[in-house]
């Protein structure tokens, strides 16, 4: 009897560690596989909603999150990207190189009606307008490039990396007047107005660079075969160097009776350095693996 017992508890036993390799098989990840990684919090977000009588289920910022929160304090006008492709390659069943990478490019026309100066002189009556253009023009790239290893054997792995932190961004504004500057019309018409005699031409920034590094740390547990929640926490030092800011003006010179332009430095550029806890790459994740 206690035979048959040892034979049937080695055959459960052996059942269960084949399941067990079954499971793990089904379930994580393996060498070569591909994973695409989404900000999991707007979709429990709006799942949430759901079931509260919210009707504003939006889903907001659906992708991986390339730099912290404080580095958009230093960009212009928030042009740094706050949304990314995120993504995996399993070098290994436990090895993985990942990346994170957001782009913006923006250009942005607005016009503005002003009087027709000329038109004017010639019939006080006169009604027709003429446009002042501004064009600003926003690009901004961010990314980490780094890797993770995965330790655990079950559903749930802990999930420990780092990787090197970039970015960039920068900002151009240009003027462009109907009226134009003459000696008889020293300040014409402008949408954008005068400061000390002169007016706007161009406003360029020089690209404001962002560079370091960020370990991680966090786990995965896969809800579903190749579908993981992840959440992590970074340790990132990063330095923040804010580049210089020209800016050109037109404006009548009555000494030389000469419609002249100056370039002139108006902000000298910053440096600043990061380090902390922060999220890179989101802090609560879904990851799905090919």
């Amino acid at each position: 009897m206690k035979r048959y017992i040892l034979i049937l508890a080695l055959c459960v036993l052996t059942f269960t560690n084949a399941m067990a390799q079954e499971n793990k098989k089904v379930y994580l990840p393996e060498q070569g596989d591909i994973a695409i990684s989404f900000d999991a919090a707007p979709v429990l977000k709006y799942v949430g909603n759901m079931f509260n009588g919210n009707t504003n289920n939006i889903l907001d910022n659906l992708s991986g999150t390339p730099v912290s929160a404080n580095m958009s304090d230093f960009a212009i006008d928030n042009i740094t990207p706050n949304v990314s492709i995120a993504g995996k390659y399993m070098f290994t069943d436990n090895l993985a190189f990942r990346a994170n990478i957001g782009i913006q490019v923006r250009s942005l026309a607005t016009n503005i009606y002003v009087d027709n100066d000329l038109e004017n002189i010639l019939n006080p009556l006169n009604e027709d307008k003429l446009i002042d253009t501004r064009l600003n023009k926003k690009n901004g790239f961010s990314a980490i490039f780094g890797a993770d290893y995965h330790k655990g054997n079950n559903r749930i792995q802990g999930i420990f990396g780092g990787g090197l932190l970039i970015g960039c961004n920068s900002v151009k504004s240009e003027y462009q007047y109907a009226n134009a500057i003459t000696s008889l019309n020293q300040r014409p018409s402008s949408a954008w107005g005068f400061n000390n005699g002169y007016r706007t031409l161009s406003t360029v920034t020089a690209s404001n660079v962002f560079v370091g590094l960020a370990g991680n740390v966090g786990i995965e547990y896969f809800v579903a075969p190749k579908v993981s929640l992840g959440a992590a926490v970074n340790l990132a030092a990063y330095f923040v160097f804010e580049g210089q800011t020209y800016t050109v003006t037109e404006g009548y010179n009555t000494n030389t009776g000469n419609v002249e332009t100056r370039n002139e430095l108006s902000a000298p550029g910053n440096r600043t350095f990061v380090f902390g806890t922060d999220n890179l790459g989101g802090s609560l994740y879904l990851s799905f693996y090919f």
